[in-house]
């Protein structure tokens, strides 16, 4: 009984140092399963973003939203520097959050693929105006709900209308 025992506690020592040893890169082989099978076979991760547009609109920054809720996708023809103004809320499956904001907006931004640029800021826009500076952009979301068709996206040397003071007094920026 003694030398059953005794073999007993070493294969359980040995079993236990396996398993350290094994451990982490069998559990990294589990996560990636479980998040493989929830991606392919559970309902699609919905979201809200609330725009806020009050107080310089702080949570409708598009860089912001884009780091963490687009990961990968490209801003250009500064949309990185494009804050959305908006008092309604946008609810889109995180997967397809792009191009929900361009459908939703069309006058402020354009969705050109994950491989074309991604999102693109429409320069020639009423709906779109620079803040004091010209270096940031603030989209008017209620003004930017018509499409302007491709003519208005511009080029980045385009320049940006500077926003008015009743908009700065309206989404809560300072003049």
């Amino acid at each position: 009984m003694r030398k059953w025992w005794r073999q007993l506690t070493i294969a359980g020592v040995i079993l236990f140092i396996l398993a350290g040893i094994a451990g982490g890169p069998l559990g990294d082989i589990g996560s990636a399963i479980t998040f493989w099978f929830r991606s392919h076979f559970s309902a699609p991760q919905r979201l809200t973003i609330d725009f806020n547009d009050v107080q310089g609109c702080l949570q409708g920054k598009l860089a912001d939203i884009a780091k963490r809720q687009m990961d990968g996708v490209g801003l250009t023809n500064g949309a990185d520097s494009l804050t959305i103004c908006d008092n309604q809320p946008l609810n889109a499956v995180r997967s397809e959050l792009p191009r929900a904001l361009a459908n939703r907006i069309p006058g402020c931004l354009n969705w050109r693929s994950w491989e074309a640029g991604g999102l693109v800021l429409v320069r020639k826009s009423d709906a779109v105006c620079a803040l004091p500076g010209g270096k940031r952009f603030v989209c008017d979301g209620p003004n930017g709900r018509h499409a302007l068709g491709n003519n208005a996206v511009g080029d980045s040397m385009d320049r940006i209308t500077p926003c008015s003071d009743d908009l700065l007094r309206r989404f809560g920026f300072s003049s």
